[in-house]
């Protein structure tokens, strides 16, 4: 089910003695009744790829999906769509016509079918004794015993609204899927594109529909929870995956590619040798904005003397980003092992640089994630000699440099360094200039591979006033250092936060020769020119590629050598153990991402877990937690939002009203703190003026709802029964908000103890 098959469906039933329909089912017990529906065959079958006459010319869209969709125009159709229940006998097209009835907007329809497919249980339906198989239950059931797919039913029903809707047979990327992979056979998928706002854009309905309110997630079949009004809304619209919903092809093609090059739907069709070349990019990737600089395009890195890097450019607001730098082992059965301080994350501006240092020679993956642990893209190196460089000295969550949040969240802003590697001589003293928007306890130290830092403390100071912070540094020896400065709220007992990191490279200045002419001296002079390489500071010149016929043709060329080179160097599979390692894998992932709770890990799991019919049950159970988690981020989102004054007017009450000291009591209640130290007023202002990782939205932020003890979230019930939004917000806005979302996590964390 969900496969997107495209075999032809079933022959039609042959009748039964009267001559009505399909065979009887001969008990109603609530089981699918496979014979009856077995031998069933549509009279005009859904043909992959293909277009009904009078179809629109094939072309790319002439804007992206971010012009003609916004947030704001989901909410009619998806109540609409919610209110529509499937009727045992009553024809599919009939629902359909009271489906797109109220709206006049084509995308608006495509819209309110796309929600009503995710929202029906088919899996989980009791289906009466008659049927006809073109009703909306007989569609439904047809689902069910994996007879019709998600993108079949889609162009059923957008055919049914008169509107332009082609099935696309083709390869889509799942977890499983290696860079430079050309055995795509076991990727085999469907999708839609569907024509609105003059112009074809596509649909992913298998990946795109999460369980949805109202929906047995298979964890306990015979109870539903029963949502209503703003709840079930909430649900609705978090059990959707709208990066699925007309996803914008330049994006799409990255991940997804056709059989038939013109549903590629961009200008400059991919080959095949390109697509299993390119980077994995996620939709974190394209929801975050972000881009690959030039010369950082290709997926597969042949890296020749042990040395390489990746940039990504950010396009809108810095976005913290965390490599993984994994070793495809032949010896342990082709399972990928971490390598770390190998990788370091240099920020430079708007450009994020992955510099990486292998230690031996073998094949890597590249892997970056956000700070959530969402998979955002991944590249794959072949590296053939390995670096004699040894690893970076710290492995910095942060990267180096400072990076766009600084400000916003520490208060402080680079003045003379911005960028975070610096090349210095050996006794030359250098300041690290910020300028400081609050007071805070400062603390700074130098890190080597191999000299500890007490040794070094000597090497390294600050002072803190006038508003400024100055780091002064003067070391006497060349290496590789790091300069970490940590910060912390003036007089807290907490431990340091790290704040913002420098690489430091020393070398000594060149000695000049007897007789020879004075050169002026840089701190690139001498330096070692695989150094150089390493870090981005020798000069490489690259001509620019055409587009012409051949060009395209030498750079297929180099990728397949590439391709060949990689496949030489990794440990070959049967198709068999290919497969039984993709399952174990996958089995392995979803179910790690289960135990893990972490959103962004479950979504990934469950959308490349869903074609393998061995997991169903493992699926059913991550949808559950992940509808749950959906809806704690978007509580989250809102406090997350809120302004820094906001949280400071909060802070400045001497003497707050009992509603306001409640619902702050109740927020840090569920971060953790108890209760007892959260009835003092002056503790909760203490918790409130910490910034950074330790303040309140970071907190929220880093926020695992389905760790609040049961006891916990009833007290906090029990706290906040006494009053309502509004009440709440006329005292003080920013509490309202607090207010919300505790109320909300709490009665989601006893919903789901039921």
């Amino acid at each position: 089910m969900g496969s997107g098959s495209s075999t032809p469906e079933p022959a039609v039933p042959a009748k039964d003695a009267s001559g009505d329909g399909p065979p009887k089912i001969k008990e109603d017990d609530g089981r699918l009744d496979v014979e009856a529906f077995s031998n069933y065959k549509e009279e005009h079958p859904i043909i992959p790829n293909s277009m009904e006459d009078g179809y629109p010319k094939v072309a790319p869209p002439p804007k992206k999906k971010a012009d003609i969709f916004t947030e704001d125009d989901m909410e009619e159709p998806d109540t609409h769509a919610h209110s529509l229940k499937p009727e045992p006998n009553p024809l599919l097209e009939d629902l359909v016509k009271d489906l797109i009835s109220p709206f006049s907007s084509d995308i608006i329809k495509v819209r309110a079918i796309f929600v009503w497919i995710g929202l029906q249980p088919f899996s989980m339906m009791r289906y009466p004794l008659k049927l006809n198989p073109k009703s909306t239950m007989g569609y439904l059931k047809r689902m069910a015993l994996g007879k019709l797919s998600y993108a079949e039913l889609f162009t059923v029903m957008c055919r049914m609204a008169k509107l332009p809707c082609v099935m696309v047979s083709g390869v889509a990327k799942s977890n499983v899927y290696e860079i430079g992979d050309e055995d795509v056979d076991n990727l085999r998928n469907m999708w839609n594109v569907v024509y609105v706002q003059g112009g074809w854009r596509i649909v992913f309905p298998l990946w795109g529909l999460k369980a949805i309110a109202g929906r047995s997630t298979g964890t306990n079949p015979g109870r539903d929870i029963a949502l209503k009004g703003d709840a079930l809304k909430e649900m609705v619209l978090n059990a959707v995956n709208e990066y699925y919903f007309l996803t914008d092809p330049s994006e799409f093609i990255f991940r997804c590619m056709p059989d038939e090059e013109q549903w590629q739907l961009i200008k400059a069709p991919f080959t095949k040798t390109k697509f299993v070349s390119v980077p994995l990019l996620r939709p974190k990737f394209f929801e975050y904005g972000l881009k690959l600089q030039t010369g950082s395009q290709e997926g597969i890195i042949l890296c020749e003397e042990g040395l390489c890097e990746v940039r990504i450019i950010y396009t809108n607001k810095y976005v913290q980003l965390l490599p993984i730098l994994l070793y495809y082992d032949r010896e342990n059965g082709g399972e990928h092992t971490k390598v770390d301080r190998h990788t370091a994350v240099i920020i430079e501006g708007d450009t994020a640089r992955f510099v990486m240092r292998f230690p031996q020679g073998g094949v890597y993956k590249l892997q970056v994630l956000d700070i959530y642990g969402a998979w955002v893209c991944s590249f794959k190196v072949i590296c053939v000699e390995p670096s004699e460089m040894g690893p970076f000295p710290v492995e910095a969550e942060l990267g180096f440099g400072p990076y766009g949040d600084l400000k916003p969240m520490v208060g402080l802003e680079a003045k003379s360094h911005l960028k975070g590697m610096e090349v210095m001589l050996t006794n030359q003293e250098v300041d690290f200039v910020f300028s400081r928007g609050k007071p805070m306890d400062f603390m700074v130290e130098l890190v080597h591979n191999e000299i500890w830092e007490e040794d070094l403390a000597d090497c390294v100071s600050f002072k803190s006033d006038m508003g400024q912070l100055v780091v002064k540094v003067k070391i006497d020896i060349k290496g590789e250092f790091v300069l970490m400065i940590h910060a912390k709220d003036v007089g807290s007992k907490d431990d340091f936060d790290n704040v913002v990191n420098y690489l430091l490279i020393l070398k000594d200045p060149k000695p000049k020769k007897p007789g020879e002419e004075e050169e002026k001296e840089t701190v690139f002079s001498g330096m070692d020119k695989k150094v150089l390489k390493s870090l981005g500071l020798e000069k490489v010149v690259n001509k620019g590629k055409g587009n012409d016929a051949a060009q395209n043709e030498e750079d297929d060329r180099k990728r397949k050598e590439n391709i060949t080179k990689m496949k030489n160097m990794s440990k070959p599979l049967t198709k068999e153990e290919k497969r039984a390692q993709e399952l174990a894998s996958m089995k392995k992932a979803l179910t790690a991402a289960i135990e893990s709770r972490n959103i962004d890990q479950l979504e990934r799991a469950i959308e490349d877990s869903k074609t393998y019919p061995e997991l169903q049950e493992q699926v059913h159970e991550a949808e559950a937690k992940y509808s749950a988690l959906q809806r704690m981020r978007k509580y989250s989102s809102q406090v997350m939002d809120m302004a820094q004054s906001t949280i400071s007017e909060i802070h400045r009450y001497k003497e707050p009203t009992k509603a306001i000291h409640d619902v702050m009591k109740a927020t840090f209640l569920l971060l953790g703190e108890d209760e007892k130290s959260t009835g003092e007023w002056m503790h909760i202002q203490n918790l409130l003026r910490k910034t950074g990782t330790g303040s309140v939205i970071g907190r929220v932020k880093k926020f695992d709802a389905l760790a609040v003890p049961l006891k916990t979230a009833r007290r906090v019930l029990t706290i906040l029964e006494q009053y309502d939004r509004y009440e709440v917000t006329d005292n003080s806005a920013g509490a309202g908000t607090f207010f919300i979302w505790a109320l909300n996590i709490a009665n989601d964390v006893v919903a789901m103890n039921k």
